[in-house]
Order: C-alpha cells, then structure tokens, then sequence
C-alpha cells in the first residue's frame, strides 16, 4: 500500500506529475504525545493489584482481590467524577472517561462471571 503527500502538481506536458510527493508509511504511527497508548509486552498489573499482593494463597483471598481491586476502579471512577463537577479545570475529561470504562469494564465483567458461577452451581445442584 503506497500513500503519498503531494506538495504539488503540475503539468509540463499536458500530463499530470507529481512534484515533491514523498512516500509516507501507513504501520508508523506518530505516538509522541504523552497520552497516545504505549504498547508494552505485558500490561501493566501494578495499578490495579500491588506486587506483593498478586498470588493468593487461597481461593477466598483470591476472589477477595479481585473484588476490592473492582471496588478500587470505582472509587477512581466516582472521584474523578466528583473532582470534575467541583473543579473542572484540573481534570482532564480524557482521564474521567478511561477510568469510568475501566470501572464499568472490570464490573460488567465481574457480573457475568458471578452469573455464570451461579448458573454452573445451579446445574450442578439440580440433579438432571
């Protein structure tokens, strides 16, 4: 896939030519900014588990991260949400925006998991 940037065109013969075209590649991507995504090899898991605590011992403790780290997006979610209605110039709509979907993301995913779980629980209790 060829894309070019025309600075102009002219025509010397009758024809059209292109003049000062340079080829630019369609894969490259300009990510200068700060906010732009960085792809990394893995995601960062820092922001939502601490190091320490990532391995659990047991399925209670596991389970009981996993919902304190759901309840964690959602504080973000709710405090960006109050910082901007009471001082919307230090907060950037981008950062309410990402957090919000993180924290409905991390809950819808939560329900359905809780849902299938109940779901798989039932059918195994039924006796069919």
């Amino acid at each position: 896939m060829k894309i070019f940037s025309y600075s102009g065109v002219q025509f010397p013969s009758g024809n059209p030519k292109v003049f000062g075209a340079e080829k630019v590649s369609p894969l490259k991507l300009n990510t200068n900014h700060e906010k732009h995504m960085q792809i990394t090899q893995k995601p960062p898991l820092t922001d939502i588990v601490p190091e320490n605590e990532r391995f659990a011992s047991n399925f209670t403790q596991t389970l009981n991260q996993l919902l304190g780290s759901v309840e964690k997006l959602s504080n973000q979610s709710d405090d960006l949400t109050k910082k901007a209605v009471y001082d919307p110039d230090n907060v950037d709509v981008h950062e309410i925006m990402i957090a919000s979907q993180k924290a409905r993301f991390a809950l819808n995913l939560t329900k359905t998991i809780i849902d299938g779980s109940i779901r798989a629980y039932k059918e195994l209790t039924s006796g069919r």
